[in-house]
């Protein structure tokens, strides 16, 4: 993206430059996530679904059709942002939704696990992104791929967005969401979820925002820095370093799933503390290892991963387990995309510019661990909280 939408003068400067239009994204999410948590409070889960695929599909399947900055220039990053900031919009409210849709299908015993099955599909998807890269750039080149073939996985967005608008518009509405819009009519109360969110959420938001930095920030640690912390320090050719981020996706995979019986069984607060000490004393030695060839970048990949997958089950469980039913899509979007602009959004331009600056390939890393300090000592600290069960019926529980 740096060669294609940047000048070439300098690789470090178009590096951050594309960087920075990918942390653009999470300004427009808390206001996509604002948005589709009215939806989803409002009107119901399965609207806000809807909406907020439309708006990711088109956001990338643009991106797949934009010149670049040798045919128009600075026009080329403008573009670019555009397309980002759009596709933020959607991503803003898509988790939230999408997780209080399969939480409250759920009985309570079972939410823990099939949690874990909608972070372990996320990962799938993310598996099949990278496997079809790696393929690409295989058939294709690298010359070719990074030229013209890479484009053509953006624009696969079309296809897919319009198949899943197809099925999330004939699946029922949440049993949850249902009893809550009827106690609203026999009120005859409005419903007001930003307002409501920002009146008796706030302290319950500050938490979250706490315990779940470490998966705020790895996130885009393991999607887009890792893969060229591997070619750039490292030394593996873009193939490789596809083809072991479909490796260790396999380990998220097996760790998020191992998770949610975990979760289910000593709950979301201890999952929490686990992935966040288990990041913070393995962040350092996974990027230094990951500089030695093949082998390396496979392990400390592995290790990354598997912090990467318990954090990960813990911060969707959280998003609707945290908050009540009547403001839980609105709460849970905003509460999740400040935090992912505090710590996701800069996270790979922070680890660009700190390894320039002290001149070491692993000053990010320390960040990293710091970072997952916090997060579990936020859930020591509130454990009272993440220790509440929820008592919501379900339909035929």
């Amino acid at each position: 993206m740096a060669t294609q939408f940047f000048p070439n003068e300098d690789p470090t400067v178009g590096l951050i430059g594309a960087y920075a239009i990918f942390a653009i994204t999470y300004v427009s999410r808390p206001l996509g996530g604002l948005f589709a948590g009215w939806l989803g409070d409002t009107l119901g889960r399965r609207r806000a679904l809807s909406f907020t695929i439309l708006l990711m599909c088109a956001g990338t399947a643009l991106i797949g059709a934009l010149p670049g900055y040798a045919a128009i220039g600075v026009g080329a990053p403008i573009l670019l942002t555009l397309c980002r900031l759009l596709q933020g919009l959607g991503t803003g409210g898509e988790y939230s939704s999408a997780i209080s849709f399969v939480y409250e299908h759920s009985a309570p015993r079972d939410r823990a696990v099939r949690v874990s099955y909608l972070v372990t599909t996320t990962f799938v998807g993310i598996s099949a992104a990278v496997l079809a890269a790696g393929l690409l750039s295989t058939v294709l080149g690298e010359a070719a791929f990074e030229a013209w073939g890479w484009r053509l996985l953006f624009l696969l967005a079309a296809p897919l967005g319009l198949a899943g608008v197809y099925l999330r518009k004939r699946v029922a509405e949440t049993p949850t969401f249902e009893k809550v819009a009827q106690q609203r009519q026999g009120q005859e109360h409005k419903a007001a979820p930003i307002r409501e969110t920002l009146r008796s959420q706030l302290p319950t938001m500050v938490l979250f925002f706490l315990v779940v930095s470490a998966y705020a920030l790895i996130t885009p640690v393991l999607s887009s820095y890792f893969i060229t912390f591997m070619q750039r320090e490292g030394g593996l050719s873009s193939g490789q370093s596809y083809y072991i981020s479909l490796a260790i996706n396999v380990v998220m995979i097996a760790a998020t799933l191992l998770t949610g019986r975990f979760m289910a069984r000593y709950g979301l607060q201890r999952t929490f503390v686990l992935g966040g000490v288990f990041i913070a004393v393995l962040a350092v030695p996974s990027f230094a290892v990951a500089t030695q060839g093949v082998g390396g970048a496979l392990l400390g990949g592995a290790l990354l991963s598997a912090g990467k997958g318990i954090v990960a089950v813990a911060g969707a469980m959280a998003m609707s387990h945290m908050f009540p039913a009547h403001v839980r899509v609105t709460a849970g979007a905003l509460a999740y995309n400040v935090c992912t602009i505090a710590f996701g959004a800069a996270g790979p331009t922070i680890g660009i510019w700190l390894n320039a600056s002290t001149g070491s390939s692993l000053t990010f890393s320390v960040y990293i661990a710091v970072v997952a300090v916090i997060s579990a000592v936020a859930a020591v600290l509130g454990r009272a909280r993440l220790r509440a069960r929820d008592t919501e019926p379900v339909a035929g529980h």
